[in-house]
């Protein structure tokens, strides 16, 4: 009975993505309704081409996204439906005709104004030469008549104002720098560090120890306020909301004192921003709100994430602040979300997009090994955690400790899971470099 199911789901599912279907459809419907047990004796072929694969993927992305829909807060009206289908809609061609066709046709336009403009130079050159060479000598004899005797000179010091943009934009300071006391770096006794005093570590020198290099932990919004271009952030989605779906005991209570702490309604900030007028797409899970885990809220927030900076063709940047992983309060809701959100991912990046994955602080679990995962381009601020299980489901698993390194970045690194690791004063510049050359010619700003 169990093997006539199987063949049974496989074949409708397979079905689904056929063009020419409806006779089997029926057949298999009506098999199903007069034997359950029996697996129906029809030519299915379970083999699919690209286009069926494709299709294939599109349900299962829509069939996760419906069955987490009741798991949030937040949804629009019918009425607000329409609206922003019809805002998409618009969206999708507008920026279709500017960036595919547009610049397709200007990029063509200025090649061929650049050929002709090549052409044209070095042929007035080949003209004018002659006449140049004469006017330079006779010009050249004037000046050696009318030149002044040289009087000495005297250099004074300049002092020069420039100042580099892509320097932390310092609007912001911790305020765990308003205690006055010292801290001891956690490599002291490796590495001789000195004691450090607060508001200089997390003032001046943004958290990190000026011996060693160690970064302590920043809160969320340090990365807000100096990352990012000056008032370039706005955030979208904010009245999606997490929710207690299965009605997990006391998990109400807990997540009002996350929406008190934190006035947000769920661990994953989405928000539009600039680094050195490009703009990009970013999506944040930060620790403040159930420690940074995932569940049908900050799920749908993430896919919308992606549907955005496909359509508008900005690349996107996943700075994971902290992440404990899926919510397991919400069972079922919370691990589909992982599916959900690497298909969201996988679109976008074959759309031509560029996904860029950043962790800080701990990293861990099924984001980590699924949707944040997948990224092409993964970095790490330097002294952070990344791995799938932690150190304490490592120990309650297996009954071992782990050494005290394993989850080190600088061990990702060496393991290829991530591809460089950052300080977090070079975050800005790095960023941006990497938003220069990396992705494919189709984003907005190529």
């Amino acid at each position: 009975m169990v093997r006539s199911e199987i063949i049974r789901a496989t074949d409708e599912v397979v079905l689904k993505t056929k063009s020419l279907r409806g006779f089997r459809a029926y057949e298999v419907k009506r098999k199903k309704a007069e034997n359950p047990e029996e697996a129906p004796q029809i030519d299915i072929p379970w083999n699919l081409n690209d286009a069926e694969i494709k299709r294939l993927l599109t349900l299962r992305s829509k069939k996760y996204r419906e069955m987490a829909m009741h798991g949030f807060g937040g949804q629009t009206l019918p009425a607000e439906n329409v609206f922003r289908s019809v805002t998409t809609l618009t969206e999708k061609l507008y920026y279709t005709f500017r960036y595919d066709i547009l610049k397709t046709q200007q990029k063509q336009m200025q090649k061929a104004i650049k050929e002709v403009s090549g052409e044209g130079s070095a042929f007035l050159k080949r003209i004018t030469s002659p006449f140049t060479s004469a006017y330079d000598m006779i010009r050249r004899k004037e000046e050696r008549k009318k030149a002044p005797r040289p009087s000495p000179q005297v250099l004074t010091p300049s002092i020069s104002s420039y100042q580099d943009p892509l320097e932390l934009t310092d609007t912001y300071t911790s305020p765990l720098a308003n205690e006055d006391r010292t801290v001891t770096c956690p490599n002291a006794e490796k590495y001789g560090c000195k004691d450090l005093w607060v508001p200089d570590l997390y003032g001046e020198f943004c958290g990190v120890c000026e011996t060693c290099g160690h970064h302590f932990p920043l809160e969320y919004q340090w990365y807000l306020k100096n990352i990012f271009d000056p008032e370039s952030i706005r955030v979208f989605n904010n009245d999606i909301y997490s929710k207690n779906p299965l009605g997990y005991k006391g998990f109400d209570e807990r997540l009002q004192m996350s929406r008190s702490k934190t006035g947000l309604g769920c661990a994953n900030l989405t928000f539009h921003a600039r680094i050195m007028d490009i703009n990009l797409v970013v999506t944040m899970l930060f620790s403040d709100f159930r420690n940074g885990t995932v569940g049908s809220a900050e799920g749908e927030k993430f896919v919308q994430a992606c549907e955005i900076a496909r359509r508008k063709k900005r690349p996107l940047l996943a700075y994971v602040h902290t992440t404990g992983g899926i919510r397991i309060q919400e069972g079922t809701l919370g691990v589909i979300q992982m599916p959900k959100c690497t298909m969201a991912v996988r679109e976008y990046i074959d759309s031509g997009g560029l996904y860029i994955v950043v962790y800080d602080n701990n990293s861990y679990a099924g984001p980590v090994a699924s949707f944040l995962g997948c990224s092409p381009y993964q970095f790490a601020i330097r002294s952070c955690r990344i791995g799938f299980a932690g150190p304490r489901v490592i120990r309650e698993t297996t009954g071992r400790d782990i050494p005290p390194d394993y989850h080190k970045a600088r061990n990702a690194l060496k393991r290829g899971h991530i591809q460089g690791i950052w300080d977090r004063r070079d975050f800005r510049r790095n960023l941006y470099k990497a938003l220069l050359t990396m992705g494919s010619p189709s984003l907005y700003y190529r």
